[in-house]
């Protein structure tokens, strides 16, 4: 529940149109609810998908698109190196488009709130991220990221409370983009 309170909190400074002051008092009790809700103990997915051999770069706002197209050819090429010693490289992609969906993130409108991760039980990390596992490939000034079926949910349990909307779905033909 106090997760929930603070990012109710987070949502409300966002769209509040008051003074800086008034916002960022928001924000900062916002933070303290997060941080004595112990949200942490409670996000299954944080380390799931999360290689640590695939572990990008951190965004360093505001990097360069150079620098993140960067990010994702380094990413690509050890997730490829990987799957090849593995041999589990797929040698055509016959994986069935119906089992997911494209997920855009804009990491330039991103609040860093925190709330992603606790309302997507750690598919997001605290600054909307979404687990580096699955990233595509950046695509103008979006990070694009395959979500298999069985994630869905949790991506789309925090898109539909994303007031910066800095995360949502690719448009697909007969589907609506929620």
């Amino acid at each position: 529940m106090l997760g929930e309170e603070a990012a109710k909190l987070s949502r409300e400074a966002y769209l509040s149109k008051g003074t800086g002051f008034c916002k960022s008092a928001l924000y900062r009790r916002a933070q303290r609810l997060f941080t004595k809700a112990k949200l942490h103990e409670i996000v299954p997915m944080h380390h799931q998908l999360r290689s640590s051999f695939l572990q990008p770069s951190p965004f360093v706002y505001p990097p360069s698109d150079e620098e993140k197209q960067q990010i994702l050819v380094t990413l690509s090429e050890k997730r490829a190196e990987r799957l090849r010693l593995k041999k589990r490289y797929p040698i055509d992609a016959t994986t069935d488009p119906q089992a997911g969906r494209l997920l855009l993130y804009a990491p330039d409108e991103n609040l860093c709130d925190g709330a992603a991760k606790y309302s997507s039980k750690g598919f997001f990390d605290v600054n909307n991220i979404p687990l580096w596992d699955i990233w595509v490939c950046f695509f103008r000034k979006y990070l694009v990221s395959w979500v298999p079926s069985e994630l869905l949910q949790l991506a789309n349990a925090r898109i539909e409370v994303n007031s910066e909307q800095c995360i949502l779905w690719a448009p697909e033909a007969g589907r609506p983009n929620a």
